[in-house]
């Protein structure tokens, strides 16, 4: 995960940058993350030459609306060398600066590799099996047929005799009691 420097835009005044702090040091890709604190504001970042070669700024021309919050990477490539260099942030046409000096080492500085990988990753996982628990689709087929039969039965019962609709109230009730015991067996 790339680390993240905040940058207080316009908290004491009109244009102001206050960067959390003065200087960073990483062995990866970072984030400046723009809290803007009042009016809407234009931020340019320039990346001196010795940073310029080992990284990319997502963005140079950063708009950062009133209350907003809005970040930008610095993009570090994996087999980066190590260098020295900075930031500069400015605001109002150059009228505002501020310098972020940025330290970016060869190895790193937790010794694991990018992504931190916990060993239980390898285990599959699955919902917990407490044998009670049945998925949706599994009872979704049973409970439209049903309903189906069921329907077509009542359907029946209205259209014809006495004695044939009881049969048919029979085999609706015999087709009920076959879902029930096809929903508990599964």
């Amino acid at each position: 995960m790339p680390e993240r420097l905040s940058v207080h835009l316009n908290r004491d005044n009109p244009r102001d940058l206050q960067p959390e702090a003065a200087s960073l040091e990483t062995d990866r890709s970072f984030v400046l993350v723009f809290e803007n604190h009042g009016g809407p504001i234009h931020v340019h970042l320039r990346l001196d030459d010795a940073l310029a070669a080992v990284s990319e700024p997502a963005a140079t021309q950063v708009y950062v609306d009133e209350g907003q919050t809005r970040g930008v990477e610095v993009a570090i490539p994996s087999d980066h060398p190590p260098t020295k260099g900075y930031v500069e942030l400015s605001t109002g046409y150059g009228a505002e600066q501020a310098r972020v000096n940025v330290t970016v080492t060869a190895e790193r500085k937790d010794g694991g590799p990018d992504v931190a990988v916990d060993d239980s990753l390898a285990e599959k996982s699955g919902p917990d099996d407490d044998g009670e628990s049945v998925a949706l689709a599994d009872v979704a087929l049973p409970t439209a047929a049903a309903a189906a039969v069921v329907v077509v039965a009542a359907a029946l019962t209205v259209s014809i005799s006495d004695s044939i609709a009881m049969l048919v109230g029979v085999l609706a009730l015999l087709g009920g009691v076959g879902v029930a015991g096809y929903m508990l067996r599964a």
